[in-house]
């Protein structure tokens, strides 16, 4: 029996089976993207850290001098094995380090170079499989001889050669090592040599620019004498963790383990690590992202709930004269309830097992996503609710039977007190939950509280329910007007809308939650594009910023020659620049950036732009330098001391970026700069349109070699420029702001919800026009007999739906665009715009997308209108009341 009508009525409980496995899917599919996206943000985030920061590295804590330059490698192990969960398991490689140095060196008692290189003797766990020796031998340490092995790349930068004896000049005393090999890296980029590379480093004196730093490999013997002659050496267990290994749920207890090890290190060590800042901030990045999906999780899975809840009333609707025979017959209610979930069990458990299947397999093709903890919980939910809502409807249904064969929705009644009051309390709920979000966030510490994310949902039902209360006095009115009017079609369309038909209070809420989370994640996609744009072009105000150490004068002239440039802009920023307020002698150190403000094109106040040359330069001050140092004083700029006066205070000023707080802006035109002194940029702005990085990149190179060459006499090749030159576009780096960390998950959630949202929408059309066809059906076939043609049946269900459609949308709409600003302080915004103050914004276009998907749903309300009357055989029936099957 329960087969047959399964079979009977298989369009009905496979629109229920459809839906529950579309809730599964949603349930699982996209919270595994999410995570796997997480995931890999955070790995990323990891993997592009620097050595010092990334590894977990124990130094010995020692008084100078008090232990022994004994060999702890054995030590590895143990260390590993004492740090706290999650740790042990989240490290892969690791490393014993004793080092000497590195200090100034001598070969034959004779200086490398004028301004000595720094040499370090190391002896490291791995150097065997780690180098491959091309000349010579490894070292054998015996005795009081230390013997070491160079690199290729070291040797060449030194001038050392296999046979060298290399002495250290420590702070106790000498020590000396005798090359006996040299070597290179079989893989130069293994995180082996993260920390021991060949650098360049300053001079000590001002009239050197820079010097080498260097590394000799030495055994453990080695090791040992050269640091009891040198009196001086550091050991220390490095760790490196795995970034592949780790999952963006692990941030909170990985954090604290670092912190636990870092206040009670293993064996009197120090722990010398950043990971720990860097799973900090994002965590603070996750938990604001975590907000953001589960407000658009919410809506959506509350619209694919609020459709089962529909379908599952249209089942019950299509079947109440079954449902009347049987009690009738004496069948009780428990019977019929029991019977409808039955049969919902048979398409229900498939549908949700497969559209849990789905979910799990689908994000494994395109990336490895670990399910949400609350998954399971959803899932079950929403079988839960395609079982038993079924049952809870067929009950009601028999319990109330309706043989009138009139429509309900037309009978105008006015709602009971019970019904205004369990709505008035859903508004309040709704406001409550959104004064509780904007005190405590989403996320207060302990996790996502259920209730505080589905506020958006209870403001999106709480605005339909006024809507809906709302609407028929301007309907009904309109309504008297077309009665005066010729033609009976704007009238009745009009009259059923006016009494609530063909939307009630339920399908109305489902419309407008699933369009106010489209609009709600369409504008904060919006809000956070438009933080991320002032955020790059703040960073870089023109096509391309070139970075360097220092510039040659003419080096933006002969840039601006390059095909393509139109515009090449000598700008200088001092780090530390020194500043003297009029009324106090005290010296702050700021960041000051001078600029040609007359030709850069920068947004800067026009008192600069229209400055010309003076003793007293006009400057733009932040808000910490206007206070510190009052109405204007003396600044340092590359040797030489200017006079200036605030003559604005900004927040921020382009060509600074955002994380700069304290600040100073001077436009160099007006400056007094002598000739035989002129200031030396280190960046420049390049605008233009085709021109070829690669080529700017070379000029910039070619004026820091003219600049080092003039101010040291020496000149040098590219491999020793102190800082190479680096190109980058306005377009690089916004692009590079949408891939940090956990903005992919960012990205899929809003494109996500606006999909999702715009297609559940006219899905949730769909069931209304498809529920209130059977009763439309037979008020057509009255009107039939009447002559009303066909053309006219799709007019009167126009007139019916557009205006409530309407409302639905703009409450939608409004209600998505409110959003935002209700619940700002709870999304934490701020944390994807790069520092820039997140200010919310909506795109035109979602206006655009919102009268779209209104004039799909209409067009899909008269395709489904048109389908369901051809399957009721409207021109065959004419004869009043009679039942449609």
């Amino acid at each position: 029996m329960i087969m047959q009508r399964v079979r009977a009525f298989a369009g009905q409980l496979g629109l229920l089976a459809a839906l529950v496995g579309l809730a599964a899917f949603l349930s699982a599919g996209p919270g595994r993207l999410a995570n796997g996206t997480t995931d890999e943000g955070l790995r990323a985030d990891i993997g592009a850290l620097m050595s010092s920061s990334r590894d977990l590295t124990f130094t010995l804590a020692r008084d100078f001098g008090s232990v022994a330059a004994e060999d702890r490698a054995s030590q590895l192990d143990p260390i590993r094995e004492q740090l706290p969960a999650p740790l042990p398991g989240l490290l892969t490689q690791s490393w014993f380090v004793t080092e000497i140095g590195p200090v100034d060196a001598t070969v034959g008692g004779e200086y490398l170079r004028a301004c000595p290189s720094l040499v370090g003797i190391r002896r490291q766990t791995g150097s065997d499989q780690a180098t491959r020796i091309v000349e010579g031998r490894a070292p054998r340490s015996a005795g009081s001889n230390a013997e070491a092995m160079i690199g290729t790349d070291e040797a060449k930068a030194l001038g050392l050669k296999v046979g060298d004896a290399v002495t250290l000049h420590a702070r106790v005393d000498d020590a000396t090592v005798r090359i006996v090999g040299r070597y290179e890296p079989v893989d130069a980029t293994a995180p082996f040599w993260a920390d021991q590379k060949l650098a360049r480093v300053a001079c000590p004196s001002i009239l050197e620019d820079t010097r080498y730093r260097a590394t000799l490999l030495t055994d453990p013997i080695g090791a040992q004498v050269t640091a009891e002659k040198a009196g001086e050496f550091k050991q220390r267990w490095r760790y490196r963790l795995d970034d592949q290994l780790l999952t963006a749920d692990q941030v909170t207890g990985l954090t604290t383990a670092v912190a636990e090890a870092r206040r009670r290190p293993p064996v009197q060590t120090a722990l010398q690590s950043g990971v720990d800042t860097t799973l900090a901030d994002f965590d603070k990045q996750l938990r604001a992202v975590q907000a953001v999906l589960a407000v658009v999780q919410a809506g959506i899975l509350a619209t694919v709930a609020g459709l089962i809840l529909l379908a599952a009333r249209l089942a019950a609707d299509r079947r109440r004269t079954e449902y009347a025979l049987i009690r009738a017959r004496g069948g009780s209610v428990a019977a019929i309830a029991g019977r409808a979930a039955a049969e919902a069990a048979l398409v229900v458990l498939p549908a949700a097992a497969i559209g849990w299947l789905a979910g799990a397999l689908v994000p494994s093709l395109l990336i490895s996503g670990r399910p949400d903890p609350e998954e399971p919980l959803l899932v079950l939910g929403f079988t839960l609710l395609a079982l038993l809502s079924p049952a809870a409807l067929a009950a009601a249904a028999a319990h109330r039977p309706d043989f009138t064969g009139h429509r309900q929705d037309l009978a105008g009644s006015k709602p009971s007190p019970r019904r205004i009051t369990g709505e008035l309390f859903l508004i309040a709920l709704a406001a409550g939950g959104a004064y509780l979000v904007r005190r405590r966030g989403i996320d207060a510490g302990a996790g996502v509280d259920p209730y505080l994310i589905a506020v958006p949902v209870l403001l999106s039902v709480a605005a339909s329910l006024i809507a809906l209360r709302l609407v028929p006095f301007p309907l009904r009115a309109a309504g008297r007007l077309t009665a005066r009017a010729r033609g009976a079609i704007a009238f009745l369309g009009l009259a059923g809308a006016g009494r609530g038909a063909p939307m009630r209070s339920w399908p109305l809420s489902v419309l407008v939650v699933a369009i106010a989370t489209g609009i709600f994640a369409g504008t904060v996609a919006t809000t956070v594009g438009h933080g991320r744009d002032r955020a790059a072009d703040l960073a870089v105000p023109a096509d391309a910023v070139v970075t360097g150490f220092s510039f040659a004068v003419d080096t933006p002239a002969r840039i601006a020659e390059i095909d393509g440039v139109t515009r090449a802009t000598p700008l200088l920023l001092a780090s530390a620049a020194e500043v003297r307020s009029d009324s106090s002698p005290l010296i702050s150190q700021i960041q000051a950036m001078v600029v040609d403000a007359a030709t850069s094109g920068l947004d800067l106040p026009a008192e600069l732009v229209n400055a010309g040359p003076s003793e007293v330069v006009p400057a733009v001050a932040s808000p910490k330098v206007a206070e510190r140092i009052g109405a204007g004083g003396k600044i340092d700029i590359q040797g030489r001391r200017y006079v200036f006066r605030v003559a604005a205070v900004r927040d921020t000023v382009p060509g600074l970026g955002t994380g700069v707080r304290e600040f100073l802006v001077l436009p160099s035109q007006a400056m007094l700069i002598p000739d035989f002194q002129p200031l030396v940029p280190n960046r420049i702005l390049v605008d233009g349109d085709g021109w070829d990085p690669a080529a700017v990149r070379r000029v910039a190179d070619d004026g820091q070699r003219a600049q080092t060459l003039k101010s040291t006499g020496k000149a040098v090749e590219d491999f020793e420029l102190n800082m190479p030159a680096t190109v980058m576009t306005r377009a690089a780096y916004r692009e590079s702001l949408d891939e940090r960390g956990v903005d992919g998950v960012l990205s899929f959630t809003f494109a996500a919800g606006l999909v999702a949202s715009a297609a559940l929408a006219l899905l949730a059309v769909a069931l209304t026009v498809l529920a209130g066809a059977p009763a439309r059906g037979r008020t057509l076939s009255r009107l039939r007999t009447l002559g009303l043609s066909t053309g006219q049946g799709r007019g009167l269900l126009v007139f019916e739906l557009v205006p409530l459609l309407g409302v639905a949308v703009l409450a939608g709409a409004l209600t998505g665009a409110a959003l935002p600003a209700l619940i700002a302080p709870a999304l934490g915004l701020d944390d994807f715009t790069a520092g820039v103050p997140a200010e919310i914004s909506a795109d035109p276009y979602l206006a655009a997308g919102v009268l779209v998907v209104t004039v799909l749903a209409v067009i899909a309300a008269l395709v489904v209108e048109d389908i369901a009357n051809r399957r009721l055989r409207l021109g065959t029936v004419l004869r009043l009341g009679e039942e449609q099957s």
